[in-house]
């Protein structure tokens, strides 16, 4: 799961943090909860995309909050082929295969061929992809840290468990 996918559950649950559960731990008003991850969803990624514009560092690699889950999926859990990708953060293989093309003419990714097959290559995330993922990620904090003001440390994991519960059940 993408850190967007992440903090987008985690701040929808918060609502369900506080309503009750009834005696057979199924949670009331549910049906509300797919259009507010929707929602917070956009208010990540819209967010992310406004501080990746106001950080001139940032800005200068003309990255996008979708291009940035893609490095930092990579970054985070090592070299792995597109398709993988594609699987894990749920694009097709076209919009995938774009977004790596542009990623790579910024010198941010690399594909590298993998040696036990000829039709596969692996992402790597390139030095300069590795110096700029502390900018990004620090402005992925402060979209995070406005959207979760006045949500306590509590509530955000209570808010994990019942993500991880939930994802048991798929």
């Amino acid at each position: 799961m993408t850190i967007v996918a992440e903090a987008t559950i985690i701040l929808l649950m918060r609502a369900l943090v506080s309503s009750k559960e009834s005696h057979d731990s199924h949670v009331e008003g549910h049906a509300d909860l797919a259009p507010l991850i929707g929602q917070v969803r956009l208010a990540i990624i819209s967010g992310l995309d406004a501080e990746f514009l106001g950080d001139p560092e940032v800005a200068a690699l003309e990255i996008t909050a979708a291009q940035f889950a893609i490095l930092r999926n990579v970054l985070m859990n090592g070299s792995q082929a597109a398709c993988e990708l594609c699987k894990t953060m749920d694009y097709d293989r076209g919009a995938m295969s774009r977004m790596i093309d542009r990623l790579e003419m910024k010198s941010l990714i690399r594909r590298v061929a993998l040696p036990h097959t000829r039709r596969s290559v692996a992402l790597e995330v390139t030095a300069a992809g590795k110096a700029a993922f502390p900018k990004m990620e620090a402005c992925l904090d402060r979209v995070m840290c406005r959207l979760l003001e006045h949500v306590t440390e509590v509530q955000v994991r209570e808010v994990e468990k019942v993500l991880k519960r939930m994802l048991a059940n798929v």
